[in-house]
């Protein structure tokens, strides 16, 4: 079908002789599509290129809806199609009979926009996703390439964090030797090994699938001192939010590890105070000296 002239998408011309020219997108959208869309770049590490490539490939083979959007005044995005989105961009906009390319572009942006943060990371990096999940159906291990390195893991399972909204992969990592969370968002390529996964501990898995959180808190616990104040906090903080084990007055026992209590607690300042482990403690101990160091010069 005939594509509208008057589409906002264009030829962006590159001046390399022999090198064809790149398509490059151009669409007017909703503000807070463009307002949702930089959060998006922020929170998952992806230019707004890489953002737009993806949601194509995604929809490519989906049903798209029309949703007529009216645009009287709204925000540009533009960027340049990847190699395989330029190669295949005519056959799959026949295959949805567009006509109009900018209106299309913005059903894609809405569709997507139109789910949670958990889905639309998903959706960002569903290759990765489906290739962890076709490794964890196959009991296999994988190599992930993750900040830069590679490693060799056990992949037990996919998990969303309900505080923050991410997926990770819950594994046995072979370099640490030890169980590890990893960001899927994080994850720059992944490959499944030949070599069968292996399970160390199913009860511990199972329990971690119970009870998940990105620090593998399960049976790790902090004990602190809490002020009224430091109860209101508390109960008002819930990014990174332990879990609450026991109370015993102003005493609590806290599903916790090390590593979390030092990300959490520090915004706490005098309103609790860590009594075990006493490793835990003494990091406060020295952190505080050296604040205290910093502000008394």
């Amino acid at each position: 079908m005939f594509l509208y002239f008057y589409s906002n998408i264009y030829y962006n011309l590159i001046s390399m002789k022999g090198v064809r020219k790149i398509k490059k997108v151009r669409v007017t959208v909703p503000y807070f599509f463009k307002e949702k869309l930089l959060e998006d770049e922020e929170y998952f590490g992806l230019s707004i290129g890489e953002i737009g490539n993806r949601i194509f490939t995604y929809y490519s083979d989906k049903d798209i809806e029309n949703n007529e959007i009216k645009i009287f005044k709204g925000e540009i995005i533009q960027f340049n199609l990847n190699k395989s989105n330029d190669d295949l961009y005519y056959t799959i906009l026949k295959e949805h009979n567009v006509e109009n390319e900018a209106e299309f572009f913005r059903n894609l942006f809405f569709k997507y926009l139109d789910n949670p943060r958990y889905l639309r990371e998903k959706i960002l990096f569903s290759n990765i996703i489906s290739t962890i999940n076709l490794a964890i159906e196959k009991k296999k291990k994988i190599n992930i390439k993750y900040n830069g390195e590679i490693r060799t893991i056990n992949p037990y399972l996919l998990k969303v964090s309900s505080n923050e909204d991410r997926t990770y992969i819950f594994s046995f990592c072979e370099k640490n030797n030890e169980y590890r969370n990893y960001k899927i968002a994080n994850i720059e390529n992944v490959f499944i090994s030949k070599n069968d996964l292996k399970i160390k501990d199913s009860e511990y898995i199972s329990n971690i699938d119970k009870n998940f959180d990105p620090f593998l808190s399960y049976n790790k616990y902090v004990v602190i001192k809490i002020t009224p104040e430091g109860e209101k906090l508390f109960n008002t903080a819930i990014i990174n939010r332990p879990k609450v084990y026991k109370k015993e007055g102003n005493t609590w026992t806290l599903e916790c590890t090390k590593r979390l209590a030092k990300i959490y607690f520090p915004q706490f300042l005098s309103n609790i105070e860590i009594l075990e482990p006493l490793d835990l403690r003494e990091w406060f101990i020295q952190k505080f000296k050296k604040a205290y160091e910093n502000y008394g010069e």
